[in-house]
């Protein structure tokens, strides 16, 4: 401690010595006094300062090269270095040189911060700390920023819930060649304190357990912890009050008297634990019941008859005042609102009420007007019959003026109505009803008049800018705002983004300033992961995705499993020169294990081991690069363009491979060029857990063909995902939390489809057999089944038809998947439904295929004839284990029902799966963890699936991120 007041008394000192210098004479001040002033400044020389540059310096003072040294500016730059806060002393002098004088500053300067260390948080993230503390790195240190971010560590701590943590502040002796501190930050934390009892007083009709129901403070119990954390008591007293005034009790408060916390002693003879008693008293007061709104518009004029408060670009001064006309008209404002006359009689909530009203700014705000005003005016109507007398009888007024005023506000506060309501709900008689006359003020245009970026320490503000779809000079539109401020979130570099308004230098500017808190961008993780599908995975990532806060991003990927093998680096400029032109640049390698479906038990007859089941199977193989770029196009639609040249090999066959998988094993490697074009929509409110919006993309691969190799073909993919929330735990606003509306239930509806094409080699075929070269590869077929398209199937399954376990060229696919948040920012429960199915081309199969497939009606009629017996058994049973099938083998392989055509893409030709899992949204590993079940279609609209008799259990199904389909 004793060291600790030493600092502060020599930062005392310094502080006084420096206003001791300051308060001389600025003769005094020079070697030879005022000899120098008047003439010309030659050159301006700084000595002393290690931290701060001659630049930064400069900047400071009006003295300059060139000007006539006068005691007013050496006066008003002496005051501008000590304001500054950067130095303890200051001395200026001069000395004459060739032509005028050299003046010289002669500073010491304040010590700096080197870096901040905290030793002892362990339930406070220090990055939190750092945020919220004038402290800084490479900031000058002064006893008042040591002092307030002391109090403001303890204030953390207290908020919390720790009111016993106790801070200490060492700094460190200064560096005599840098003037750099170690500042250290020794936290002793203490213990946290737990709520034993929460008192509620004052509610005569709200439930007490209603009301504790909705605050974040809980007592102690088996299940819960109850620390109490004071800023949890603050915000559950703002719940309270709201809570009250959406149930219509306009009156009620808490009042301040009664209502706040104590610390005790658990047993106060032991005194051993501490303990927190919350108390809340409040007052409830009567109920309001809602009874209309009035929407006009404020059309005040001034002296010369032009509307003051109108819009001035519909109604130019000579506009008559019979043809003014507002921005918005009282039907399209009143379409709007979520109250209408109908609800007359409901109970007034008063979070209606407030969303109302911000909904009318917000129209205004989509055209530029975020200074219109919603004036509103609430009038109490007491149901009763002396109130209601009052209006109906009009004809008893004495004037016309007062006649005609009574029957206005007869109209206008739904007298008609209430009369009903008195009539049919004697138990409201008495009860008061609010009647909101809103008017509103249009006023001026706001133009943007500067955009302030705070914040981001490591992102540049120029990669913030551009995802602005607004700038300065511009008029204010929320719609604008609003999608500006998801498209800088949906960067992913920001824990939160949050857009606020300041006045500008007039009525007509406002200053926006975005305020964000950076998340760490970079990622390390090794993981590995087992499905039932996919088999045993192992995996090492490295990235990041704003490298250096340019918004770059690099990232490389190395996976190695018995089924998988791949290698893949990135790197991706989102903005070449400043423009909305991306550059993406990529290698990859992979080999992955290809099963066939066909098998073989090999058995040895005077062997103990045990029969060896041998699967057709062979290794694909891929390098290749690709070079990319894109364009956004206005605020939504983006088109891209790559390049992918590659070399692909097939090994590794096992004996009950196909002649023509062997064929491409003695091919070796084979050259692949691919060019891709795409248009993509995007308006999704979250890329990474959308909650609302949707996206489409239509994509085109022309593979060979003019470009080379020995594949040739045309690809097309169509891809559209939709989001929409159902609702969020607030159940409709009968729960009111507003940390519960980011508890959304949502559901995204998603379709892909892909189909690929044949074509021919440029030139002709000539060099190219595709009979025994085949222009579509088999890696270039799709294939079904696995996390990626079909939860719970396998790639080969015994249930596809033999065509789809070597691949097909069509492939459709959708899914839909209910997500409901354990945590919204980690964890959510899914349920979902998927389905797909693989189509053929009657003109890709070639030698026994097609004729296979030509002949195959013929061949079953003769089959049927010889021995119907021996089909019906072929067609309906299982040969190996003697079950009946739960689709027959026609059925499943009859190539008429395997060809894209529209009688084929129906629901009875698909394959379903459905099933439950979660959703871990870790930042550097994102984890999908599911358990599937296959489901057959029945054709029944109220019982469309039921379970496969023969494989009815649920497959474990694992994979990283969302890349699915």
């Amino acid at each position: 401690m004793k060291r600790k007041v030493s600092i502060y008394k020599s930062f005392a000192v310094i502080f006084v010595s420096g206003f001791f210098f300051y308060s001389g004479e600025i003769s005094q001040l020079f070697s030879k006094k005022s000899d120098y002033f008047g003439k010309i400044v030659r050159e301006i020389k700084f000595n002393g300062n290690k931290n701060t540059s001659d630049s930064d310096i400069s900047g400071l003072l009006e003295l300059r090269t060139g000007k006539l040294l006068t005691k007013g500016i050496i006066d008003r730059d002496l005051k501008a270095l000590f304001a500054s806060g950067f130095f303890y002393f200051i001395d200026i002098k001069a000395e004459e040189m060739e032509g005028g004088v050299r003046v010289i500053f002669e500073l010491r300067e304040r010590p700096r911060v080197k870096d901040i260390e905290f030793i002892g948080a362990d339930e406070v993230f220090p990055a939190d700390l750092r945020d919220k503390m004038p402290l800084k790195d490479n900031e000058v240190i002064t006893p008042q920023k040591v002092t307030k971010s002391r109090d403001i560590i303890l204030q953390k701590y207290k908020d919390e819930g720790f009111f016993l943590a106790y801070v200490k502040v060492e700094l460190g002796k200064p560096d005599p060649k840098t003037n750099l501190v170690k500042v250290r930050f020794i936290i002793d934390e203490g213990e946290e304190i737990p709520v034993a009892k929460i008192n509620i007083y004052g509610n005569e009709t709200i439930e007490t357990s209603e009301i504790i129901g909705l605050m974040e403070l809980k007592e102690e119990g088996l299940f819960e912890g109850g620390n109490f954390k004071e800023s949890s008591f603050e915000k559950d007293k703002e719940v309270i009050q709201a809570y009250l005034r959406s149930k219509g009790y306009l009156d009620s408060e808490l009042i301040r008297e009664g209502t706040n916390w104590e610390i005790h002693w658990e047993n106060a003879e032991k005194k051993n634990r501490r303990v927190i008693i919350v108390n809340i008293k409040l007052y409830e007061g009567q109920v309001y019941y809602f009874n209309g709104y009035t929407v006009s518009h404020d059309m005040t004029t001034d002296g010369d008859g032009r509307p003051i408060f109108l819009n001035k670009e519909n109604n130019p001064p000579e506009t008559p005042k019979d043809k003014l006309k507002p921005l918005f008209t009282i039907p399209e404002i009143e379409k709007s609102l979520d109250y209408s006359s109908k609800d007359a009689g409901e109970i007034f909530d008063e979070t209606v009420f407030s969303r109302d009203r911000a909904t009318v700014n917000e129209l205004y705000g989509s055209k530029g007007h975020i200074f219109a005003q919603v004036i509103p005016r609430r009038k109490i109507v007491s149901l009763d019959s002396e109130s209601l007398e009052y209006y109906e009888n009009c004809a008893s007024r004495r004037t016309e003026v007062e006649k005609k005023s009574c029957e206005e506000e007869y109209k206008q506060l739904n007298i008609r109505k209430l009369r009903e309501i008195f009539r049919d709900n004697p138990e409201l008689r008495g009860r008061k009803f609010v009647h909101v006359d809103f008017t509103i003020r249009e006023n001026n245009l706001a133009q943007i008049e500067n955009v302030i970026i705070k914040g981001n320490k490591k992102t540049q503000d120029k990669v913030i800018r551009r995802e602005l779809l607004f700038k300065p000079g511009d008029l204010f539109d929320s719609s604008l705002v609003n999608r500006s401020r998801e498209r800088i979130f949906n960067l992913g570099y920001f824990k939160e983004v949050n857009f606020n308004m300041r006045p500008g230098s007039d009525d007509t500017k406002m200053n926006l300033v975005i305020e964000v808190l950076e998340q760490p961008t970079g990622t390390v993780s090794m993981g590995g992961g087992y499905g039932t599908i996919t088999g045993f995975t192992i995996f090492t990532e490295i990235g990041e995705n704003n490298l250096n806060g340019t918004g770059q991003k690099v990232s490389g990927r190395l996976e190695f499993g018995p089924y998988r093998r791949s290698f893949q680096i990135s790197w991706t400029e989102p903005w070449m020169y400043d423009t909305p032109w991306s550059l993406s640049l990529s290698m990859f390698y992979f080999s992955r294990t290809i099963f066939l479906g066909s098998t073989s038990t090999i058995s040895i007859s005077d062997s103990t081991t045990s029969p060896t089941v041998e699967n057709a199977t062979y290794d694909n193989n891929g390098l290749g690069v690709t070079m990319g770029v894109a364009h956004r196009l206005g605020t939504n639609w983006t088109h891209f363009h790559r390049y992918t040249p590659a070399f692909y090999s097939y090994s590794n066959p096992t004996a009950l491979v196909s002649d023509a998988v062997l064929a491409n094993v003695r091919r070796g490697w084979q050259f692949r060029s691919q060019v891709t074009n795409g248009l993509a929509y995007d308006i999704r409110d979250n890329v990474f857990a959308p909650t609302r919006g949707y996206d489409l993309l239509f994509q085109v691969d022309n593979v060979g063909q003019y470009l080379g190799g020995s594949s040739h073909f045309d690809q097309y993919r169509v891809l559209a995902e939709y989001y929409h929330t159902w609702f969020d735990f607030t159940f409709g606003g009968l729960i009111r939390n507003n940390a519960l509306r980011r508890w959304r239930v949502v559901q995204e509806f998603r379709t892909s489809d892909t189909f690929i094409f044949q074509r021919s080699p440029a030139g002709g075929s000539h060099n190219q057999d595709p009979v025994q070269d085949p222009y579509i590869r088999p890696q270039d077929l799709l294939i079904i089944g696995g996390y990626e398209s079909l939860r719970g199937w396998y790639y080969n399954d015994q249930k596809y038809p033999v065509e789809w376990r070597d691949g097909a060229q069509h492939r459709i696919l959708f899914d839909t998947e209910i997500r409901i948040p354990i945590e919204p920012s980690l964890l959510w429960l899914v349920v979902f439904l998927d389905g797909g199915a693989l189509y053929e081309q009657v003109n890709r199969a070639t030698g026994t295929k097609k004729d296979y497939f030509e002949s195959y009606d013929k061949n079953k009629a003769d089959q049927i004839a010889a021995n119907p017996i021996g089909w019906y058994i072929q067609n309906n049973f299982n040969l190996q284990n003697g079950r009946k099938a739960d689709v027959t083998y026609d059925e499943l392989n009859n190539p008429g029902r395997l060809i894209l055509s529209s009688d084929n893409v129906a629901m009875d030709r698909m394959r379903y799966s459905w099933g439950v899992g979660l959703r871990v949204q870790i930042p550097v590993l994102p984890l999908r963890i599911y358990f599937a079940q296959k489901l057959k279609p029945t054709g029944n609209f109220w019982a469309p699936f039921e379970r496969y008799e023969s494989d009815n259990a649920f497959q474990f199904v694992f994979g990283i991120g969302d890349y699915r389909f």
